[in-house]
């Protein structure tokens, strides 16, 4: 019975994850003047979600059709390596969107990204070479081998996404955005843990695929992924962090008058006002910190009240209002 729902799931979240990425295509407008690592990482984190919904869809669709449980390594490589591209993507969006920026944030990048190949190397060798029909392994050495290699890969994978989750939620501003990562993280940590422990059940002979002794979830995981991408994606504003010229035009007596006019109906104190400005301006918030000499921290605050007070959720939305006050019965 849970195998016929599962399955249905699976088609469900198919349709939801293509619909994320037909959304994603449609903000390649940004390609130009927006964040493009922000909207390169949202677009490969849900590629491969659609791709393991895709494949556990396949893998399903078999069984139906035929009775059997049987994998070959390919689409095994393939799983595991969709696995660790779906939470290093995500990784990545944590940290584009969160924009850290310490000293330490490079050679933590490089630590990372030797970890993920290392993973990615052992997964192959361990899903295409040490098992055999449907996850399955010979007792003795390589069953301990197989299995060591998917505790390592759980534990990796979920600190990985935690840690990166953990990192981000002090920089992020939009109270919405904080709640859809969170959640985003969440699942796809809950999707990874039960995964690896079907997967050294089954490689251990506790629990028999053939009898259905355990439930696969992974669809409803995947379903209610992409259902929050979706909401995540429509909260996003892939122009927020846009990249600024490296000569900056001066700032001209209208523009000091029309923000001044801002600050001055919309009460914003005299510090809000400077960060108005450099967040007009496109400078990130380390670099809004840097500039005025305060704590990241501070200027999130700031931020935060600044969103409030002009009734606005993103920095876009901030140079639209800015721009307004110059249109047809606006200040000037």
């Amino acid at each position: 019975m849970f195998s016929e729902v599962f399955f249905f799931t699976y088609i469900f979240a198919g349709f939801v994850g293509l619909l994320v990425i037909l959304l994603i295509l449609l903000l390649t407008k940004y390609r130009t003047d927006g964040n493009r690592n922000l909207l390169s990482a949202i677009r490969n984190f849900m590629i491969c979600t659609a791709l393991i919904d895709a494949l556990y869809f396949y893998i399903d669709y078999k069984v139906l059709a035929t009775g059997q449980h049987t994998t070959s390594p390919i689409m095994r490589i393939v799983d595991i390596c969709l696995f660790i591209g779906q939470v290093y993507f995500w990784s990545s969006y944590l940290r584009e969107k969160s924009d850290i920026k310490r000293p330490y944030a490079k050679s933590t990048s490089i630590i990372l990204h030797a970890l993920f190949i290392i993973s990615a190397a052992v997964a192959v060798a361990c899903y295409g070479f040490l098992m055999n029909d449907y996850y399955l392994t010979e007792p003795g050495t390589q069953r301990t081998a197989t299995v060591l290699t998917e505790i390592f890969l759980g534990v990796f994978l979920t600190f990985v996404n935690l840690w990166q989750l953990c990192k981000s939620l002090g920089e992020l501003v939009q109270k919405k955005i904080r709640v859809l990562v969170t959640m985003i993280s969440i699942f796809i940590a809950v999707n990874g843990i039960w995964n690896a422990i079907l997967v050294t059940l089954i490689m251990t002979g506790y629990s028999d695929p053939e009898n259905g002794t355990l439930p696969d979830p992974t669809a409803l995981f995947i379903f209610i992924i992409n259902l929050l991408t979706i909401l995540l994606v429509l909260q996003e504003d892939f122009s927020a962090l846009f990249t600024i010229p490296d000569e900056q035009p001066e700032q001209t007596p209208s523009m000091e008058s029309r923000l001044d006019f801002i600050a001055q109906t919309h009460n914003l104190t005299r510090r809000e006002r400077e960060v108005m400005e450099l967040a007009y301006n496109g400078m990130t918030n380390p670099e809004i910190a840097e500039e005025l000499v305060i704590s990241r921290y501070t200027v999130k605050r700031h931020m935060h009240n600044i969103f409030e007070k002009l009734d606005i959720s993103t920095r876009m939305e901030l140079v639209h209002l800015v721009n307004q006050e110059n249109g047809p019965g606006g200040l000037l």
